[in-house]
């Protein structure tokens, strides 16, 4: 018999949807997140209007399709969709341990915690790649 996946250890999609609609809200009560830089905060405070459930609904998606789920996801890529928030290391790595917190709070065990912190981890590079000095998203002239 198969090993559950990760999506089904940490009970579906409704129990990540509900991961995710708590850590949404950490992050943007978080100042170290919400004030961490102007690109950050203008979108956090101003851009973002009206458009947080989507973005919960695509975090959810992404954690879902991430974990081993049965959904695709069809959001921009994770570079494209970052890079003119000009997201430090410092931040990104604050991020992770609001999320690291909030498993806490749902009581998700260390294996499963670990797991997807670890593949939170993986996507670091990539987040952060707009605050590196100079940078440009030659992605976008394809």
């Amino acid at each position: 018999m198969a090993e559950p996946t990760l999506y089904e250890r940490l009970g579906g999609i409704f129990a990540i949807a509900a991961v995710v609609d708590n850590f949404s809200d950490r992050l943007l009560g978080n100042p170290k997140i919400s004030e961490a830089n102007p690109e950050l905060h203008a979108w956090h405070t101003v851009s973002y209007t009206g458009r947080l459930p989507g973005l919960k609904w695509l975090r959810t998606l992404w954690l879902a399709s991430l974990a081993g789920g049965p959904f695709a996801y069809t959001g921009r890529e994770l570079r494209d969709a970052h890079f003119d928030l000009k997201i430090s290391p410092a931040v990104f790595d604050e991020v992770a341990a609001e999320l690291s917190r909030t498993l806490d709070e749902f009581r998700v065990p260390e294996r499963e915690k670990g797991e997807v912190l670890g593949a939170f981890a993986g996507w670091r590079g990539e987040v952060t790649a707009g605050s590196e000095p100079g940078a440009v998203n030659w992605r976008r002239w394809r």
